[in-house]
């Protein structure tokens, strides 16, 4: 039976699906220890051919999925929904896993830690892999850590780890947010984190910069204002409700004003 479900969003997917698609196949974890769950949010166009055309080439399981909301937060959450398997995995379209990933994964992870992997990023090969700001802090944490501040930059992303269902549990992608919504989603589930794993070196994600990514596009500075409002009003209900690591959220809200403070100063 299944154990991992292997979440995709996807929005206007191009050839770089096939690739990551193409490192699932790959995978050292046998296939029936999997299931990839793949939603295909905005636009149809011809996109559903890509997908389709792309998992033509795959002989892991799969369900596909279309929504006509073009948000990547919304499809997350349809995908934990829609998905039953004990473990939850979410990976972006166009970047890539090692193909120990999910195997080395499963080892350090359970109903009360995450397991993490290695961290690298690439814009045009995997032969040429460039240095990570989530990599650097792998090299530096311990093999088991149950400090969030330590390991705070691995509670930036939902990508490059391994998380338990009954540690999401209720908790979704805030749909009001654009950018900003991985940190806080993480930030939500941390207090049920008791430990935080690393896998060998070797099990790695890989992070395609590629232009045009949500990250990457220009910012309109009354939303980036109103949305670094939001996004503290949020992390201070988390404080005062004493449930959560004071100085792992402080982190959260440094790290929103820096990021203002970099756009308006």
């Amino acid at each position: 039976m299944s154990k991992i479900s292997v979440l995709i969003p996807t929005y206007k997917p191009g050839w770089y699906l096939q690739r990551c698609l193409k490192s699932i196949e790959e995978q050292t974890l046998p296939k029936d220890k999997f299931k990839v769950y793949i939603a295909l949010n905005g636009p149809k166009d011809n996109f559903e051919e890509v997908i389709h055309s792309a998992l033509d080439n795959t002989n892991f399981d799969y369900e596909f999925f279309y929504l006509e909301l073009a948000s990547v937060s919304n499809t997350r959450n349809y995908l934990i929904e829609n998905s039953a398997e004990e473990y939850i995995v979410f990976i972006d379209d166009d970047d890539v896993i090692s193909k120990n990933y999910l195997e080395e994964l499963l080892k350090v992870s359970d109903a009360t830690n995450i397991g993490i992997a290695n961290v690298y990023n690439f814009s045009e090969s995997l032969d040429d892999l460039k240095e990570s700001y989530i990599g650097k802090s792998f090299e530096k944490l311990e093999k088991t850590t149950s400090s969030k501040y330590k390991s705070r930059k691995y509670f930036s992303s939902p990508w490059a780890k391994m998380i338990h269902r009954t540690i999401i549990n209720d908790v979704r992608f805030d749909i009001n947010l654009a950018i900003g919504e991985d940190s806080l989603f993480m930030a939500k589930i941390s207090h049920k984190v008791q430990n935080v794993k690393k896998t060998a070196a070797s099990a790695c994600y890989y992070v395609y910069e590629r232009e045009g990514s949500a990250t990457r596009q220009k910012i309109d500075k009354k939303k980036e204002l109103k949305r670094i409002v939001y996004l503290l009003k949020e992390y201070s209900k988390m404080l005062l409700s004493f449930r959560y690591n004071t100085l792992f959220i402080i982190t959260r809200v440094a790290a929103t004003l820096m990021h203002g403070r970099k756009l308006f100063w």
